[in-house]
């Protein structure tokens, strides 16, 4: 795909200052790449141009130690784990997660708070948008704001795979976190787990250190596990929807969906759940459907209006009430949990 040159943009920012500034909303908006459009081409072109609009803004990315986080599912409660441990010894911590759930605020954190709007409207307006992706954009704003705070350490969560993935842009991370593997993308990662284990870890380089779990990071650094974990957005979430208690949460994964019926049965011993899903494309829906469901549980399929929804067959419209008797849970795609909030 072909990249304009960030030169443009200088052009621009004279118009934006003579207009005012745009707000992060409206640049998001204009901005297309895969996590809109699920179109592949947007890794064709490899990181070049990312890195080139990092160099025009100083190189952030290379001003503080980055532990960067890969791999199927668990990425983001291990940043969060990694993060709050960070935070507890008293260190200044940047953290950037993908997908967001409610708001875009939720990716770019420091010490565990969400970016404010200001301080978002304000980054978005510092940074070239010239031939970047959604993703690519949203990754350039984290490491800048991540240096204008002047964090101690940055704990980085990939978007998808690892080798061209936007974040993997630092001359060389301090440590690299791969969390479980499980087969997904495989039009983009490889047909295996192996062939896609090898993609997500063509971030390590240089002296990185490679762990397994969050915990060993913490420990390898000097510092303890958190006291106590922190909730995040789409994780076992349990909000009020329709006067009745709802579980929400961003299984899609084969793995994480037995996680999430463990923790059901764990919660609601004997209960019945109705269980809301949609998918992306490119997701193994079957196997974790199978997964979840236990005899006397529904499924809703539902359809979100997104070009990389999942199209069923035997589609329902979007709930507005609860049968009696089963507990709902909402599950199977970040973007469908956005449409309850």
């Amino acid at each position: 795909m072909a990249r304009k040159s960030p030169g443009i943009f200088v052009t621009k920012v004279v118009i934006y200052c003579l207009m005012g500034a745009m707000n992060y909303q409206q640049i998001l908006n204009n901005l297309g790449g895969y996590e809109k459009s699920g179109k592949a081409t947007d890794f064709a072109s490899g990181l070049e141009h990312v890195k080139e609009v990092l160099a025009s803004l100083g190189s952030p990315q290379d001003k503080y130690p980055i532990i960067h986080v890969v791999g199927s599912k668990g990425k983001g409660s291990a940043v969060r784990l990694i993060e709050q441990g960070l935070v507890e010894a008293g260190k200044r911590v940047g953290s950037y997660y993908s997908p967001h759930v409610y708001r875009v605020n939720e990716r770019i954190r420091i010490d565990g708070e969400e970016i404010s709007d200001t301080d978002l409207d304000r980054v978005t307006n510092e940074v070239p948008t010239d031939g970047l992706t959604y993703f690519e954009f949203l990754t350039v704003c984290a490491f800048k704001y991540f240096a204008q705070r002047g964090v101690d350490y940055a704990v980085i969560e990939a978007g998808l795979g690892g080798r061209l993935d936007a974040t993997n842009v630092a001359r060389e991370p301090a440590a690299v976190v791969l969390t479980n593997v499980e087969l997904e993308h495989t039009d983009l990662l490889g047909g295996t787990v192996e062939e896609i284990e090898r993609e997500k870890l063509g971030v390590l380089r240089g002296d990185a250190k490679l762990f397994r779990d969050a915990g060993s990071v913490l420990d390898h650094f000097g510092y303890d596990l958190p006291r106590e974990p922190a909730p995040l957005p789409g994780r076992f979430e349990k909000r009020e929807i329709f006067g009745r208690e709802c579980v929400l949460d961003m299984a899609h994964t084969v793995g994480s969906a037995r996680f999430l019926r463990t923790q059901l049965d764990r919660e609601y011993p004997g209960k019945k759940f109705l269980f809301v899903m949609s998918f992306l494309e490119g997701k193994n829906s079957r196997a974790v459907i199978d997964a979840l469901v236990r005899d006397g549980d529904r499924v809703m399929l539902v359809e979100m209006d997104d070009p990389r929804a999942m199209k069923f067959d035997e589609a329902e419209p979007m709930p507005t009430s609860w049968p009696e008797d089963f507990v709902p849970v909402i599950c199977g795609s970040a973007r469908l949990l956005t449409k309850f909030s």
